[in-house]
């Protein structure tokens, strides 16, 4: 292991400096914790050049030219789905012989990594400009006043991402043909988190009326009873929520909606809740639907405490 820059000065100021101790070679030694030779090298070193630092070394010289490593990368952004094997035989083709090991090499020096794609819909022009209109539409919308909601399926045990798997120590995750799961319907505003409603049947529209009743009304009236500037809700574009009966319900009860584009950006902040509370409540081993539902709900008042 090569000796730290600041313990190669402390060996030059302990022998050398004339505000030093100017000890030995033997002694300095002793106090840096290294070999006589290694004192004797590093002095030698700032006696001739005044620089302690890593000198260049040859090493083994590069195979590929800088016009090469920039073909490499080339190739990798212009067909991101080539392996490295696949650049390889390209570069051969190129009469550049390199190996899939090199091709790996250069493509880490360029900071790229061969990972997942990102999925992203695909959005026709008719799409972004509603996104558009939507946009400056909404410039003067005061969002406080907005009651975000929205629906997710919460279950206990679901295996999802990558995990780092080591040689002879794989990641095993223990689970079930029939998961537990249950579904939830939450809402919030900038007054803070409305009720939690978890349920085990499938959402229709006559039970998202049922939701609206028992648990958007009842926030709206605690969280904007006394404020005499009106409040919006929005909902993503669910067949639910655009059914004629629960758009009817809201109509009855004067509940006016943000009007939401269709393929819209993942801007309503609701969306960046349900990880959070999925993380905080499904480590768990065996439970049953009951207590998954009362998870979910302490898990709610955690994240917001």
């Amino acid at each position: 292991m090569p000796l730290p820059i600041h313990v190669r000065y402390e060996i030059v100021f302990l022998s050398n400096h004339p505000k030093g101790p100017q000890q030995s070679h033997m002694d300095v030694a002793k106090a840096v914790h290294c070999n006589i030779s290694t004192v004797k090298y590093w002095l030698n070193r700032w006696t001739q050049s005044k620089d302690l630092t890593h000198s260049t070394r040859s090493g083994r010289p590069r195979v590929t030219t800088e016009k090469q490593d920039q073909q490499i990368t080339s190739l990798a952004k212009e067909q991101p789905f080539f392996t490295a094997q696949d650049i390889t035989n390209q570069l051969e083709w190129r009469a550049v012989i390199v190996s899939k090991r090199t091709v790996c090499r250069r493509l880490n020096e360029a900071d790229a990594r061969y990972r997942r794609s990102m999925s992203k819909p695909l959005l026709t022009e008719h799409h972004r400009q509603n996104r558009l209109r939507w946009a400056q539409h909404h410039k003067a919308t005061d969002w406080n006043q907005v009651i975000f909601s929205d629906e997710t399926t919460v279950r206990l045990n679901s295996v999802k991402g990558l995990v780092w798997n080591f040689s002879g120590n794989k990641k095993v995750v223990r689970t079930v043909k029939h998961t537990i799961k249950v579904n939830v319907w939450g809402c919030f505003s900038s007054k803070g988190f409305g009720r939690i409603i978890c349920f085990g049947q499938n959402l229709d529209a006559k039970f998202m009326c049922s939701i609206y009743k028992y648990g958007l009304l009842p926030t709206a009236k605690k969280q904007f009873g006394n404020d005499p500037r009106p409040w919006k809700q929005q909902e993503e574009n669910n067949p639910k929520h655009r059914s004629k009966l629960a758009t009817h319900w809201r109509e009855e009860k004067r509940i006016e909606k943000i009007d939401w584009p269709s393929m819209p950006p993942d801007i309503a902040p609701i969306e960046n809740l349900w990880p959070e509370m999925g993380e905080s409540t499904l480590f768990s081993s065996q439970v049953k639907s009951p207590v998954l539902s009362s998870r979910v709900e302490s898990s709610r008042a955690k994240i917001f405490l």
